[in-house]
């Protein structure tokens, strides 16, 4: 099976990072096609940004094309153009926001969000009104983050994060946590979960639910 993975953002680097992870986590079974957009921002945190990225989203999806793959995984937590996408799409289209939502509703009745960028808990509040998904949430924080690629900055990105979950569970004892954002990829298996609590990496949800529908939806 080939899984196509978009990256929204225009971060090469962070591209390479999911990439590897993807690699990691699906293993030999499945063939990891990963496009970065070229046109947009670097890190999307805003809805002008989604908008931006949902365009060039779009753009490479019809120029590649998803026909010799088994699905499409649009890996932003923001999900830039994921409804046109889908609507294009000849095979199911996932993102990691709706993925991870799905999870956490699968893995406990409540859970909170941590994720980065200040404008991100508003921009997901509607996720979860359309989801259906509002009254499950105990609470969205939103974390501030430089380059990621930068080993200080990792660091601090974590200490921020763990921060958070601790926050989090000391206000609400969530049954799950949700770690989101391409920039936080794989830094739940680096943080402590409270005890009780789930972490859900939101890649991890991503590929997860992509492997199922590839297999679901396989010939």
């Amino acid at each position: 099976m080939r899984l196509l993975m978009l990256n929204g953002n225009t971060n090469a680097a962070m591209t390479d990072a999911m990439a590897a992870r993807a690699r990691a986590f699906l293993g030999a079974a499945v063939e990891v096609d990963a496009e970065t957009a070229e046109q947009g921002v670097a890190y999307i945190g805003s809805r002008r940004d989604c908008a931006l990225a949902g365009a060039a989203v779009v753009e490479s999806l019809e120029a590649r094309g998803a026909q010799d793959h088994a699905a499409v995984l649009l890996a932003c937590f923001g999900e830039p153009g994921l409804a046109a996408a889908r609507e294009i799409s000849p095979v199911p289209v996932i993102g990691l926001l709706e993925a991870s939502l799905l999870s956490a509703l699968q893995l406990g009745a409540r859970f909170s969000i941590v994720t980065p960028g200040r404008r991100w808990p508003r921009m997901i509040e509607d996720v979860l009104h359309d989801l259906g998904a509002a009254r499950h949430c105990l609470g969205i924080t939103p974390v501030e983050i430089g380059d990621l690629a930068l080993p200080a900055e990792r660091e601090a990105a974590r200490e921020r994060v763990q921060a958070a979950i601790d926050d989090q569970q000391a206000r609400f004892s969530p049954e799950a946590i949700i770690v989101g954002g391409a920039a936080f990829a794989g830094l739940a298996a680096e943080l402590a979960a409270p005890s009780g609590t789930r972490l859900i990496d939101s890649l991890d949800a991503g590929l997860a639910q992509s492997l199922a529908l590839m297999r679901l939806t396989a010939d």
